[in-house]
């Protein structure tokens, strides 16, 4: 009986996050009502209200389950090496969850979206890819550019890049995505456009 109960509570909430991105594509967040939720899950006030407080709550709860998604991600390959190279096996299987979330990821990261989720999720980035993974390579004393202005440069790539992908229809697979970030990343925007060749 408690599994049957599990398995409502989940197709709800599914429902409730399926209406949320297609009223947010179609309206934007601010003008969403709680009955336009409402009725495009096809559930009841009563049913909306056990589990969220307003629509805030609601965008700020699937938002965080997204992001500790992320972050389980993450823990699974925190016993990895630390070497830039070792930043390509967490950047395909982020990749590949940003695919199978793509339609909400693609939603989040419109005109229409929460720009403070924007800021969260470049912020997220550059802490799972390179401060945690690489961060015993990186010497203070040798950086050119203050950390803070190379955290937002790379941070800020990477999120444009996601939302082109997004954009574009996810035409890439998420190793080949993983795979552009890197060469982007390592090598440089004038070594992947072959204006410098060495």
């Amino acid at each position: 009986m408690e599994k049957k109960q599990d398995l409502r509570v989940t197709k709800t909430l599914e429902a409730i996050r399926d209406a949320l991105i297609q009223l947010m594509e179609e309206k934007g967040f601010e003008a969403i009502t709680i009955k336009d939720i409402t009725a495009k899950a096809r559930i009841n006030r009563s049913t909306f209200y056990a589990h969220y407080q307003d629509k805030y709550h609601c965008l700020s709860s699937h938002e965080s389950e997204f992001m500790e998604g992320i972050m389980d991600i993450a823990r699974r390959h925190a016993a990895i090496r630390k070497t830039v190279g070792d930043s390509l096996p967490i950047a395909i299987d982020i990749f590949q969850y940003f695919y199978r979330n793509r339609d909400f990821l693609k939603v989040l990261l419109s005109p229409k979206g929460d720009p403070y989720f924007q800021s969260k999720l470049k912020q997220t980035t550059w802490e799972l890819l390179y401060e945690k993974t690489a961060a015993s390579l990186v010497d203070s004393e040798q950086m050119q550019v203050p950390p803070e202005f190379l955290a937002s440069y790379i941070s800020g790539a990477h999120l444009s890049v996601i939302q082109t992908w997004l954009d574009h229809g996810c035409k890439e697979t998420p190793e080949e995505m993983a795979k552009i970030l890197s060469v982007l990343t390592v090598k440089g925007p004038l070594r992947a456009a072959g204006l410098i060749r060495r």
